[in-house]
């Protein structure tokens, strides 16, 4: 049986830590995952690790503690023995990646594609939907309000993560409105009682889908904390980590942060336009970020950090 591997980052400066990773995946047995240990957000890590390793890995991150975040490589395997696309898409869910193949065709068989541009409500909040919904590109977003009322977003659904997974175990009504949050958004929705008939077969999708739970609410406990006391500079800094490279200085954004908005920005970071774009404007005199033609090009992910930090 193939030992999984560890690698803690805490104590290394972010801008080496990539090269630490492309080290340790290069050192491991094929079939084995390796998991890193750090202290913030690891989104942008793990997307400059499988830059040059494209499709070679599904990623899982979790957050297991205040200030402790674990990222899961695991190898996929050579070949690719899908034979249609959504089934492929469900291969590099951490959720569904354990199902064997003929399991995961069983339930792209029943799977329904849905596409949406910026703002666009795929899922209405308090609406019957039986499904639970994957990201395959783009990102979507769980937001609360609108039409009168502000709207406040508690946190974004990348590529490869699950929506409505709560409401597949109580079958209840959907508890927010998923929207749009990128340019454009595809997701692939599965319904439940397809799901329901694999989960009873092989009790471990229903484990997998618990944790994809419990890291649901780990992220809104977090989002509706940092809402309600951190300072607006560390709110918008926190919306703007997930896009912010792990180099040194001042380097270009993930792709990503340029189809998104400032009153999007607004909006995940509690606040309304004017207010963030303040904020944009302090983060900017202090090297945090830079702008080409209104838009936020480049990030400092170690100012981001420490400004996160000092304002906490």
């Amino acid at each position: 049986m193939v030992q999984p591997a560890e690698l803690d980052l805490r104590g290394f400066p972010v801008w080496e830590r990539p090269d630490l990773v492309r080290k340790a995946l290069d050192r491991l047995p094929s079939g084995a995952s390796l998991t890193l240990i750090t202290e913030n957000e690891p989104r942008a890590l793990s997307s400059r690790i499988t830059q040059d390793r494209p499709d070679r890995f599904v990623v899982e991150t979790r957050r297991i503690g205040s200030r402790m975040w674990q990222l899961r490589l695991t190898q996929r395997p050579h070949e690719a023995t899908e034979r249609n696309s959504s089934a492929q898409h469900l291969a590099r869910s951490p959720a569904f990646t354990a199902l064997d193949v003929g399991v995961r065709e069983e339930l792209s068989a029943a799977a329904v594609w849905q596409t949406g541009r910026r703002g666009q409500t795929l899922v209405a909040e308090n609406s019957d939907w039986p499904f639970i919904g994957m990201v395959t590109d783009g990102i979507v977003a769980r937001a609360n309000g609108g039409g009168r009322e502000r709207e406040r977003i508690l946190y974004e659904i990348f590529p490869y993560e699950l929506f409505g997974v709560a409401e597949y175990f109580d079958r209840g009504l959907k508890m927010a409105r998923i929207a749009v949050f990128s340019k454009t958004a595809r997701v692939l929705k599965v319904p439940w009682d397809v799901v329901s008939r694999v989960a009873a077969r092989y009790p471990e999708l229903t484990n997998a889908l618990g944790i994809v739970m419990a890291q649901r609410i780990r992220l809104l406990a977090d989002a509706l904390n940092v809402q309600g006391s951190l300072p607006i500079l560390g709110r918008i800094a926190r919306v703007l980590l997930p896009y912010a490279m792990p180099e040194r200085g001042l380097v270009p954004a993930s792709a990503s942060l340029s189809t998104i908005t400032q009153s999007q920005i607004a909006a995940a970071g509690g606040t309304v336009k004017e207010v963030a774009a303040r904020a944009i404007a302090e983060l900017e005199a202090r090297k945090g970020l830079r702008r080409e033609h209104g838009h936020i090009r480049y990030l400092d992910r170690e100012v981001l950090l420490e400004l996160i930090q000092d304002v906490s």
